[in-house]
């Protein structure tokens, strides 16, 4: 984006005004008692998960560096979680299973202003992912992990470039999508006959957030989101910048770092009153809670700010919601993308009908 001062438009729903051991038989031989013994400790002194994103004294840094795996994987303790749908319950009883960050076979490990994100194999046309690694596992193995899709474009001013990103003209441009999801969980286009400021048409706006043979290439995204004084937080703001396509996709495009690109996130949470989920960052972003739109951030733009307050949004407590969050990074010189969020999240994303 621009490199302009943030810009600040509170949005909150319904107003104006804009995360016991067995004994051991005696045995006579003390070398017998010697090895019984080693047996039983060392799993235990080998085991030793730390949590990621416990605080925010450790600001995310387990992911230090980037590249290919960057320089250390962390062990994370994982919650259980069992997802029974609209009443279902998240159970935080057990903490055995363990996965780490970054995720196999994830590569651009970036440790950002807070918390982490990586960049996952390219998505297939069948919907899988392809490549090396992947998630794999069981779901809800994840603990403060959120996987989704980033879609890389061409830029409008390279040979079969998208009209949409890089030469759209700039501003806030609400009103593109309309206020529901379609069947398939998906942004529709406000305007049927016609454009909006920043954007060129149906046809091509059902392309940011759809796979499009030579259009676009999907791969998988993690973050890595840290708890901060009780909110769950992912923030890759200026100077450390989202740009988890840099160098893959169709590349950089002659820039220091890849801009054209979609996110798309799916997770769903247990409502219980009083969370809020605030958004920062550019260009476009739409957030939808139980399929209706909650923030509307369009339009290619400086970075901005939005935020919702769920109480206002009628829904039952104990209840599980749906949660969809649309992004596009649309142009040069900046990428910023921030969540804040005190929702409980019953799963680590939702790609593809894969709830990780």
């Amino acid at each position: 984006m621009v490199n302009r001062s943030q810009n600040e438009l509170p949005l909150v729903h319904g107003e104006r005004g804009l995360a016991p051991l067995r004994p051991v038989p005696q045995r006579e031989s003390g070398v017998a008692w010697l090895c019984a013994a080693v047996f039983l400790i060392l799993p235990f002194a080998c085991h030793n998960p730390s949590p990621v994103g416990g605080s925010s004294s450790d600001n995310g840094n387990s992911g230090n560096g980037s590249g290919t795996g960057g320089d250390s994987a962390t062990t994370i303790s994982l919650p259980s979680v069992s997802n029974g749908g609209s009443s279902g319950t998240t159970d935080t009883s057990s903490t055995t299973p363990v996965a780490t960050w970054p995720p196999s076979g994830y590569i651009n490990v970036t440790n950002s202003t807070t918390g982490d994100y990586a960049l996952g194999p390219q998505i297939s046309d069948s919907g899988s992912a392809t490549g090396s690694g992947g998630i794999g596992g069981p779901p809800s193995k994840c603990s403060d992990m959120l996987f989704g899709v980033v879609r890389d474009f061409k830029m409008g001013n390279q040979s079969g470039g998208h009209p949409d990103f890089e030469t759209a003209p700039s501003g806030l441009d609400t009103g593109i999508v309309e206020s529901t999801l379609d069947s398939d969980g998906k942004p529709v286009y406000a305007h049927t006959d016609g454009k909006t400021p920043s954007t060129t048409g149906k046809a091509n706006f059902d392309q940011w957030y759809r796979d499009v043979a030579d259009v676009n290439m999907p791969f998988m995204l993690a973050l890595h989101m840290v708890n901060v004084s009780g909110t769950s937080t992912f923030s890759a703001v200026k100077p450390k910048y989202f740009f988890p396509l840099d160098g893959q996709g169709f590349g950089n495009q002659g820039e220091d770092h890849n801009f054209s690109f979609t996110t798309e996130l799916h997770t769903s949470f247990i409502y219980k009153g009083g969370e809020t989920f605030t958004f920062i960052g550019d260009d476009d972003v739409w957030v939808f809670i139980d399929k209706k739109l909650v923030i509307d951030l369009g339009g290619r733009h400086a970075q901005m700010n939005a935020s919702v307050r769920v109480d206002s949004l009628g829904l039952t407590a104990g209840n599980a919601y749906d949660l969809a969050v649309f992004h596009a990074e649309r142009h040069t010189t900046e990428s910023n993308f921030q969540i804040q969020t005190t929702l409980a999240f019953t799963d680590c994303g939702q790609v593809n009908g894969v709830i990780y």
